[in-house]
């Protein structure tokens, strides 16, 4: 017992350890980030720069004033006085500078030298580089000189930015003298690195001591007040809608302006065509099943939907022989076609030849993706472009918006997400398929005993999903007006995701369409949100990754309380 409780001790010292030296790292990232972008160049460059700061030609413009006074005075060490004087006459020099790109700042200056100047007589002047650009030199020079009381060489001196250059010059090499900013700046990485195993160490730990416990015996626990454990229960139920409805808190807190109707409206139309791939997803979930060729089959089918839009005007469109618009039906139904026959070799392979339907949607996922390829380089003009250039009355039909008044637009593929959630739910909740598939979802071999036929049932659910697919595609080809070899790339995690955040348990028999519309809305709002807030894309596909870990998470804990 001793000895574990020193090990315990041991691993908090690693653990605390590992956070500071993970903590320590990320901020000496930060201030090489800091002095990159202070100097204006590329990262690879940055600690050559400070090795060697003669090497320096030009340092940038760009910077806020105080940021740089901060970074000059704070970071680098150098004297408050001289970068405040440097700073604040770099500013006006580009005050300045901007005033004699001006016109009308430009045109009182030209009267003032010629005041008999007309302004027809002008804009041929400016017309004329020759005679403007070394105008307009003079009056920055005239005008600098005069607001800062420089002569000639101060002025050169500031024109060519030498005395910020140099302070650069003079105090880079502080960083690598020492101190604290100094060693974060040239070891970040390795105590990065450090840190970070130092936490996977301990947290390997601290997992399996936890693991430990639980497979020991256990008090008996007190049994929960009836009114404890529904609130416990409703707690578990709705635990991921609190912990996402609480980020959209903290980000309309950080940024107040993101709650406006047009942000509302663009959040549900970037959710619908990924809100109608979720719909036909959530049938397949119930059946404790999934489908990882979505994203893929889609694709192909907007590819397909696209080469039969393209306007007859364009001479690049895939079918020149079409010279009259088709009836929007023909692209419609043939889209749909593509998906639901993929939609039923994954039924097939999961009804009928009984593999698991994770192996048959990825084969069907490589094979609609290399037809999608083909598909598309097979164009007249022997290029993979991709298919845009859409007829104009397929865009208003499946991208337009419905005005009400002046001022509100509702997009029409909104509609067409909401009619289709409708109709799912009147199919699985006042329908025998519907009664059929939650049944086959929760025990398939009780199912059929019961009479269900279960191949035909989940052929059917199958099926739905695929004209579903077709649907979204055709809308989402007219949402982005240009279908490409990558469209339709990670759909499939966006309507999974849209499924589990929503209710649908992977354990199968479990799931309600109106939980698979707030999913699909409440999770493009994230995505949103992390994009309104500028967050790195690579870091927003982290986030995605673990808001699904923490859903099925979630999920396999309450179906182990239920059990």
């Amino acid at each position: 017992m001793k000895k574990k409780t020193g090990i315990t001790i041991i691993m908090l010292v690693v653990l605390v350890a590992g956070i500071a030296l993970t903590g320590f790292g990320v901020y000496g990232q930060n201030v090489y980030t800091q002095v990159t972008n202070m100097i204006g160049c590329r990262k690879p460059d940055t600690m050559n720069y400070v090795m060697a700061p003669d090497t320096i030609t030009e340092v940038s413009d760009e910077q806020n004033p105080e940021e740089l006074k901060s970074f000059l005075t704070g970071m680098l060490g150098l004297p408050a006085d001289e970068v405040n004087t440097a700073v604040d006459n770099r500013v006006v020099y580009l005050e300045k500078q901007a005033e004699s790109q001006d016109y009308d700042a430009f045109f009182a200056y030209a009267q003032a030298q010629d005041p008999t100047l007309t302004e027809d007589a002008f804009r041929e002047l400016v017309k004329d580089r020759a005679t403007s650009d070394p105008m307009r030199a003079q009056m920055l020079k005239e005008s600098v000189m005069s607001e800062l009381g420089l002569d000639e060489a101060g002025y050169e001196e500031l024109a060519s930015n030498t005395r910020i250059l140099s302070l650069f010059q003079e105090g880079l090499p502080n960083l690598l003298a020492g101190g604290l900013v100094g060693t974060a700046f040239a070891d970040s990485v390795p105590f990065l690195f450090i840190g970070v195993v130092l936490l996977i160490i301990a947290g390997v730990y601290f997992l399996i001591s936890a693991m430990d416990v639980r497979s020991k015996g256990h008090r008996k626990a007190r049994p929960a007040s009836e009114k404890s454990r529904k609130a416990a229960d409703l707690l578990l139920k709705y635990a991921l809608y609190i912990i996402l409805l609480a980020i959209l808190v903290v980000v309309s807190i950080i940024r107040p302006d993101f709650l406006n109707v047009t942000n509302l409206l663009n959040i549900i139309k970037q959710a619908s065509t990924k809100g109608i791939l979720a719909l036909g997803c959530a049938g397949l979930i119930v059946l404790a099943g999934t489908d990882l060729s979505i994203g893929r089959v889609l694709g192909l089918s907007a590819a397909v939907t696209a080469s039969l839009v393209q306007s007859t005007t364009y001479a690049s469109r895939m079918f020149p022989q079409i010279t009259t618009a088709l009836p929007l039906f023909i692209p419609l139904l043939s889209g749909i076609a593509v998906a639901v026959l993929f939609s039923l070799i994954n039924g097939f392979g999961v009804a009928k030849l009984h593999l698991h339907a994770f192996i048959v949607s990825l084969g069907t996922q490589l094979i609609a993706q290399g037809a999608a390829c083909i598909y598309i380089e097979s164009q007249p003009s022997g290029t993979a472009q991709a298919l845009s250039t859409f007829d104009q009355n397929f865009l208003n039909v499946a991208a337009g918006n419905w005005n009400i008044g002046e001022s509100i637009r509702i997009p029409l593929v909104v509609i067409y997400f909401l009619g289709l959630a409708v109709i799912m739910w009147f199919v699985w909740n006042k329908t025998r398929l519907g009664k059929n598939m939650f049944a086959v979802g929760g025990n398939e071999e009780a199912a059929a005993v019961s009479g269900v036929n279960v191949a035909k049932t989940i052929m059917l659910v199958y099926l739905i999903a695929g004209v579903l697919y077709g649907i979204s595609a055709f809308l989402e080809a007219a949402r982005i007006t240009s279908v490409g070899a990558n469209t339709g790339l990670n759909y499939e995690t966006d309507a999974i995701s849209a499924c589990v955040v929503g209710g649908v348990s992977f354990s199968g028999g479990v799931g309600t369409i109106q939980g698979v519309v707030i999913g699909a809305v409440v999770l493009q709002a994230i995505n949103y949100a992390l994009q309104f807030l500028g967050v790195n894309p690579y870091l927003q596909y982290i986030i995605r990754g673990l808001i699904i870990i923490l859903a099925v998470s979630i999920d396999v804990r309450k179906y182990l309380v239920k059990k």
